[in-house]
């Protein structure tokens, strides 16, 4: 039975949208009216400071992502509760922390109000400022700070499986420093077991269209912002262009991932050179300034919730004014009526598409222990992350036709959310699930259990903080979606993601701020109801472990 699932899973949410999606686009570039053409081509390559933003994009912001999260992971080792930091930012959806991001860093931002209160020196919002509202430095910005917090449950998984401690100490007893022993030991091991979560940052940094719509620039627009305005273009001219475009985003990450999986080597020859060791050796500030980031780390993630709060009850907040004049809840009425429709949309699909995603990835691991191979991510299940999502939700468009104006688009539009949920349940349950000692299912076996009652009765309710938390990651997952949602959804079915770009993108900030805050709202609370469950299963002893002490 569990195979058969398997099966059907793996057709349903990888092989049908992978395979159809790309090849409908495949059929596409050989028809007459939307195909490949020598002008669409052209016109692509004509566009150079387009490939090299999106470039710029896709290689500089995973690449910071990575190094940053290496040198702020030893902070997991030494206080394992740091990864509770994380669930904030976790929470906070890329749309709703690119609007709080602005609102804190912007010329006129709250942060730089506080700095004119305190000192006086910037009556006006400062010229030049490094962090426009539009920018591909912004666009980059945003993105790193956001895979930080994924890369860091990333590495918090991994570090469960390694024995990094012993590995310090080993080192440490040759006369390495700490910081030497981790960038010399360590992290050659983490890279090499990052590489699929590097490739889904890298993919999704390449093909991301909400962010650049909302904080990128217009001139110098990234590709997958470009063809996604082609799309909307119903000439063949445009057709054909977002056609071209989409194929190259896929030659751009086919590139980026075949570099992505040379980067542990290319770490282990180049970067452990005797000049980087040296450097390495003489840096005194490292731990001290690891700590403080994280501590910024984590009051980032609540500044932007509470900033985001303060612009949506905000009746007049005029710069330099640190606080609003007034506060009312008049926007709230005003906009209540257009907010109830996204926000149950979004509640609905999140928790859709989240609940199938963890119970199909719970099958697709259980199926993998019986086949004796518990101990190996299998990439097959995670190939939609290694896919723009630009030319596979184009695919998509194309395979489904007409389906989508018959009344199908919420299903069509959950199945898309599930096809992204999966893998990301998968990767967070990966860990916990393949490591399960399969001693408590021979006690429980022993006490007259069945095995499928063993599974049910011990296995899973041990298994509660890793399920608990890969639906959290996934709700956030889903609630985040916005070219799915926008594509499949034909404009029938309005999310709080594709309300906030839509409103936010035209600069009106403040209405921006109500759906920013309330998509921010809707999985911190799952975060927080997920890490309540993890304190109250502290102390305690599972019925699980009660049966197997017994026996």
């Amino acid at each position: 039975m569990v195979r058969a699932l398997s099966v059907t899973i793996k057709f349903v949410f990888i092989v049908l949208p992978v395979g159809g999606g790309l090849m409908l686009l495949l059929l596409s570039s050989f028809s007459a009216e939307s195909g490949l053409t020598h002008n669409a081509v052209y016109t692509i390559l004509s566009e150079r400071e387009t490939l090299v933003s999106t470039l710029l994009v896709a290689v500089v912001a995973p690449l910071m992502a990575c190094y940053l999260t290496l040198w702020l992971a030893p902070g997991l080792l030494k206080r394992p509760r740091l990864q509770q930091l994380l669930s904030p930012v976790l929470s906070v959806p890329h749309v709703a922390f690119a609007v709080g991001l602005m609102l804190l860093f912007s010329p006129s931002g709250w942060l730089i109000r506080v700095v004119e209160g305190i000192t006086g020196l910037l009556p006006f919002p400062p010229q030049g400022w490094p962090l426009p509202e539009k920018s591909v430095i912004t666009v980059i910005v945003v993105l790193v700070l956001k895979e930080l917090s994924f890369l860091l449950l990333m590495i918090a998984a991994q570090l469960k499986q390694v024995p990094a401690g012993f590995w310090l100490t080993q080192a440490q007893s040759y006369g390495y420093s700490q910081r030497q022993a981790w960038w010399r030991v360590v992290t050659p091991e983490l890279l090499k077991r990052l590489t699929l979560p590097m490739a889904a940052v890298i993919i999704y940094s390449l093909s991301v269209v909400d962010i650049p719509l909302l904080v990128g620039s217009n001139t110098e627009a990234l590709l997958a912002q470009r063809v996604y305005e082609w799309t909307f273009q119903f000439s063949p001219e445009s057709q054909s262009k977002a056609v071209t475009g989409a194929w190259a985003l896929m030659v751009i990450a086919v590139l980026l991932l075949f570099l992505n999986s040379l980067h542990a080597d290319l770490y282990r020859k180049w970067a452990l050179t005797k000049a980087l060791r040296k450097q390495w050796s003489n840096t005194t500030f490292s731990d001290k300034a690891a700590k403080v980031t994280w501590i910024t780390f984590g009051f980032l993630s609540l500044a932007i919730i509470a900033v985001l709060i303060l612009q949506s009850v905000a009746s007049s907040w005029f710069y330099p004014t640190l606080m609003p004049e007034a506060l009312s809840l008049n926007r709230w009425q005003s906009e209540w009526h257009y907010l109830t429709e996204p926000s149950f949309n979004s509640l609905g699909l999140a928790l859709t598409s989240a609940l199938l995603g963890v119970i199909f990835a719970v099958v697709l691991l259980q199926h993998q222990r019986e086949q004796k191979q518990k101990r190996s991510l299998n990439a097959w299940v995670l190939i939609a992350l290694f896919v723009p999502q630009v030319p596979l939700v184009l695919g998509w468009q194309m395979m489904l036709g007409e389906h989508l104006t018959q009344g199908w688009n919420v299903m069509w539009v959950a199945w898309s959310h599930t096809v992204y949920t999966v893998p990301y349940a998968y990767l967070v349950l990966h860990g916990a699930y393949t490591q399960f000692d399969e001693q408590w299912l021979i006690k429980a076996q022993s006490l007259g259990y069945s095995a499928w009652q063993a599974w049910w009765k011990v296995m899973l309710p041990m298994l509660k903080t890793p399920l608990a938390t890969a639906f959290a990651v996934a709700f956030s997952v889903s609630i985040a979606q916005y070219l799915p949602t926008q594509w499949l959804g034909q404009g029938l079915t309005p999310t709080l993601t594709t309300e906030a770009v839509s409103v936010a993108s035209g600069g009106d900030w403040r209405i921006g701020s109500l759906y920013a805050l309330l998509q921010t709202v809707l999985p911190l609370i799952v975060f927080i109801s997920v890490g309540l469950l993890n304190t109250g299963l502290k102390g305690k002893k599972t019925k699980a472990k009660r049966y197997a002490d017994y026996s």
